[in-house]
């Protein structure tokens, strides 16, 4: 039983784990979802180069903003960034520092300076900045670890653009803004309300000021804001991994603007773990759901175990010497222990019973008797499965009981002996499984010292302790077929009258007329 509730309760974990895994990523991809008329296509691209009669105005500034810690930048992102600017050098410059970017928010954003200098990691304020100096200047925000292949020009049309990432939604490490956009000022005024500790790092970051945040803003931007005639994909495009070229090999973005060098600076150790879901999930999803599948058709094709013997609200778990194969096993419910060297073979030639002659048999230690009390604690009574009361309860129970015994006694003398009478049953109280207060285990005596004085003989009584599972089988059992702690005593425990006397002339009568279909068991 303990086994199987391991198993239901693994399995119960697995199935709930596997579940809320489904049912999370399958809202976020419906709600994350990108609609095919967003996406900025390469027609579109040529179109833009190629009409200079019906060129669309520029809405995004001509403006580069880039964060970092320092004036100084990094001596493996310094020819990344230079780059970018002497491909364009009519684009402005704006690179914010740390110390920078907190007096821009307390000069111009107040309202937002207990946010940004209550997060917990610089990164949520290199995030933050960005969101606000586009929708404050408009411009192109370009992470350092992001170079320019092609000019950004044909890309200045459109009002937002926001590049897509894997597997799911869109990121924050470039972005192109018109000034006093309504989206972005969406995006600033959401991240008090996003701003939430979610214990790790990655988490934190993704959520509160990441990329996640920022696919939070475009899902609800595009539920509020469906597309029109003028803007078929909307006012907000992204920029798809053929233009963007992250995560994609050569062959598929010959016409990227830009090359990815990944720096991931602020990844701690958490991401890695993150990025072996990210790569690894999916099997091991297969996997559990395997693993489920094939526990529940276990668990359905196992035989189900004896139901317990309960007393008193305990269960009471019996040892039992169970014999496989000529060997004797103790079998304690929960598991097995093997009784090293023992091995048994019953030498009597009658025949045995059935039951006993199976590859397997049990033989009880602790024999629960016929004989009961008198009259037992009412906590004593366990209810049957049926909800009725055993044949020894004692009568009385509730005033309820009563009146209920009373009325089925009117009815039998008004309709007569032959009506149908429903038998008392319990209070409803009293119907109720009794719940269980643990188990009641029993063990033999394994570590008792061996006995010096010689046992008493005493005369059998029908008054002794012997259980009817003795007496049933004691002339069909010899002494080396009892189970191994009764081996060695049990001369002892015949003459104590605790087994039954086994006559062995009796056993060679009964040997000899096996053949003629009868024998006399030992009384």
């Amino acid at each position: 039983m303990f086994r199987r509730r391991t198993i239901y309760t693994l399995l119960c974990l697995l199935a709930t784990v596997l579940v809320g895994t489904v049912v999370v990523l399958s809202s976020i991809s419906y709600y994350l979802r990108i609609d095919n008329l967003a996406y900025i296509t390469e027609d579109e691209v040529n179109r833009v180069l190629n009409d200079s009669q019906h060129a669309l105005p520029e809405r995004v500034p001509r403006i580069i903003h880039q964060t970092w810690k320092t004036e100084t930048l990094p001596d493996k992102w310094t020819n990344v960034s230079q780059g970018c600017r002497d491909m364009m050098p009519d684009y402005e410059y704006m690179l914010w520092t740390d110390a920078g970017a907190r007096d821009f928010i307390a000069e111009h954003y107040a309202w937002f300076l207990d946010t940004f200098d209550g997060y917990k990691y610089p990164i949520q304020r290199a995030d933050a900045i960005r969101y606000f100096v586009l929708y404050h200047y408009g411009g192109i925000y370009i992470d350092l670890d992001i170079g320019c292949l092609r000019p950004l020009d044909p890309l200045l049309v459109h009002p937002v653009i926001l590049p897509r990432t894997i597997p799911v939604g869109v990121s924050n490490d470039l972005m192109f803004a018109q000034k006093g956009h309504p989206f972005m000022a969406q995006t600033i005024h959401s991240l008090i309300s996003f701003d939430y500790n979610w214990v790790l790092n990655y988490p934190t970051v993704m959520f509160s000021t990441g990329p996640m945040f920022l696919s939070a803003q475009y899902g609800a931007w595009t539920s509020n804001h469906p597309p029109t005639p003028e803007h078929p994909g909307g006012e907000v495009r992204i920029l798809p991994k053929s233009l963007y070229g992250k995560n994609a090999k050569p062959e598929e973005a010959p016409h990227s603007f830009f090359s990815h060098y990944y720096g991931s600076s602020w990844h701690a150790d958490d991401a890695a773990f993150i990025g072996f879901l990210g790569k690894w999930g999916k099997g091991l999803m297969w996997i559990g759901l395997v693993v489920l599948v094939g526990g529940l058709i276990r668990l359905a094709l196992a035989p189900r175990q004896k139901t317990r013997t309960r007393i008193a609200g305990y269960e009471v778990l019996m040892p039992r010497w169970t014999q496989k194969n000529g060997r004797w096993y103790l079998d304690l419910g929960w598991f097995a222990l093997p009784a090293s060297g023992i091995t048994t073979t019953p030498p009597s030639p009658i025949s045995l019973p059935s039951e006993a002659a199976a590859d397997e048999e049990e033989v009880q230690l602790l024999p629960l008797y016929g004989s009961r009390p008198i009259s037992p604690a009412p906590s004593d009574i366990s209810l049957g499965a049926d909800g009725a009361a055993p044949p020894n309860a004692p009568a009385g129970g509730s005033v309820f009981d009563r009146m209920r015994r009373a009325g089925n006694h009117v009815m039998h003398s008004v309709f007569g002996a032959g009506s149908t009478v429903p038998p008392s049953t319990p209070s409803r109280s009293r119907r109720r499984r009794l719940r269980s207060r643990g188990v009641l285990f029993f063990l033999p005596a394994f570590l008792t010292s061996e006995p010096t004085d010689e046992v008493p003989v005493m005369p059998f009584s029908p008054h002794a302790r012997s259980s009817s599972f003795s007496r049933a089988r004691g002339a069909a059992l010899s002494s080396t077929s009892y189970p191994p702690e009764k081996q060695r005593h049990a001369a002892d425990l015949e003459r104590a009258g605790l087994l039954p006397v086994v006559d062995h002339s009796a056993h060679g009568r009964a040997g000899s007329s096996s053949s003629e279909g009868s024998s006399s068991p030992a009384c």
